[in-house]
């Protein structure tokens, strides 16, 4: 019988897009340290040039490299991913499995990109972070084919991941969480690892759809630079220690990002390991203060609007990081019961802990309030999202979309 080795490393990489050369370089990265006997490096790669997708079997130097040729595919389809994950755990089979999706990234919400699409192709923006000021300023996202409703937005709110550029198609939140349930299925058991090398995907609400489908995620807070993830130091860790638990390789990812950009010279940088079977934990918290707010209402809303005021925000004001938001809105409040809900959140949030979040690392002092993980905190005068209900955090955790209600009232 065959030996499995022990890692499966999944990279999606939906490059249909202005992320396009990006792409190449991370690639080249990957190819640094390649596959091994212990280590399967895989790539699929929709690339916005002529060749078409194209499936690696990674190795060092790209030496014998096994590449298959797909011809031209829409990754922002879940049934493609879907087959991607299919293809490696039939013929790559290990002990633990890593899928890392490689795109833009937007937090949890559908956007309305093939309406965007009809307007203006990106591939020649090569920033990820790029703010949405017209549709040819995207950031690092990816998938939704489910189109009809999000037409209707009013805002291009970006709150997904995998875009291609080609069909407009991107991947929403809900789609992610039946593409990782398709992938438990296929290996048996949870997904050790789901790496987002996207913009602002370490979002509370993303984990938590994630969450009965796989183990750990790493992501980003905040936008990420166009170079993304340091591939090459990541791997070189994975194939040096294949042993390593898989806790504690999520941490080297968070420890080696920013390592790499402070190497660099870089700064504004974030990133956040999570570990879901905590997530439950981290949201009752939430419930808990979403409920003191909803009875404190509407006393309590000019001290909310001051705390969004002087916190961290994400995504054109939309979402922001838990943690700092309580810290502001604890010194702001008065009364007893609602600041041992706050401080509760605090404490289940705390990064770097045996909690939910079990890494953080930033550069920028802009960042040094924050946890790590963000949430849906749209302000007044914005609407509440109608799709918002639709996440299984609201629908779970049912006070925190009453308390965004009241909140908007």
């Amino acid at each position: 019988m065959e030996t499995k080795a022990k890692w499966t490393y999944m990279v999606y990489m939906a490059g249909d897009n202005n992320l396009s050369t990006a792409g190449d370089e991370d690639l080249k990265e990957m190819r640094q340290v390649g596959s091994s006997p212990e280590v399967n490096v895989l790539v699929q790669f929709d690339n916005a040039g002529i060749e078409g997708t194209r499936r690696f079997y990674v190795q060092r130097g790209g030496i014998n490299e096994k590449v298959e040729c797909l011809g031209k595919t829409d990754s922002g389809d879940p049934l493609v991913l879907e087959n991607f994950i299919a293809w490696s755990c039939k013929h790559y089979p290990a002990e633990r499995y890593a899928l890392i999706l490689w795109n833009h990234g937007g937090g949890w919400k559908p956007g309305d990109f093939d309406r965007l699409a009809r307007y203006e192709r990106t591939r020649n923006w090569n920033v990820r972070e790029a703010n949405f000021l017209s549709a040819s300023e995207l950031k690092r996202t990816l998938f939704n084919t489910t189109i009809s409703n999000i037409l209707n937005l009013d805002l291009p709110e970006l709150r997904e991941i995998c875009i291609d550029d080609g069909s407009g198609h991107s991947l929403d939140t809900i789609e992610l969480g039946k593409v990782l349930a398709y992938a438990k299925e296929m290996i048996g058991q949870p997904l050790d690892i789901l790496g987002m090398d996207a913009c602002l995907m370490s979002n509370l609400e993303v984990a938590y759809q994630a969450a009965p489908y796989v183990k750990y995620i790493v992501a980003s807070e905040a936008n990420e630079p166009n170079e993304g993830w340091p591939y090459e130091a990541i791997l070189d860790i994975l194939s040096k220690t294949p042993e390593i638990s898989t806790p504690d390789i999520c941490c080297e990812i968070v420890r080696v990002y920013t390592e790499t950009y402070k190497k660099w010279g870089r700064s504004n940088v974030t990133q956040s390991a999570f570990d879901l079977s905590r997530v439950k934990d981290a949201t009752k918290s939430l419930d808990l203060l979403a409920k003191e707010l909803i009875d404190k209402m509407p006393d309590v809303i000019n001290n909310m609007q001051n705390a969004q005021n002087k916190s961290k925000s994400f995504c054109t004001y939309s979402l922001w990081d838990v943690s700092h938001f309580c810290k502001v809105l604890s010194g702001l409040i008065q009364d007893d019961n609602l600041n041992q809900a706050i401080q509760k959140v605090i404490t289940e949030f705390e990064p770097n802990s045996k909690k939910f979040i079990i890494a953080e690392s930033h550069l920028g002092n802009g960042y040094d309030q924050c946890c790590g993980a963000s949430i849906y905190l749209i302000p007044p005068l914005i609407p509440v999202s109608e799709y918002y209900a639709d996440l299984k955090f609201a629908k779970d955790c049912k006070n925190w979309p009453l308390m965004l209600q009241k909140y908007h009232e």
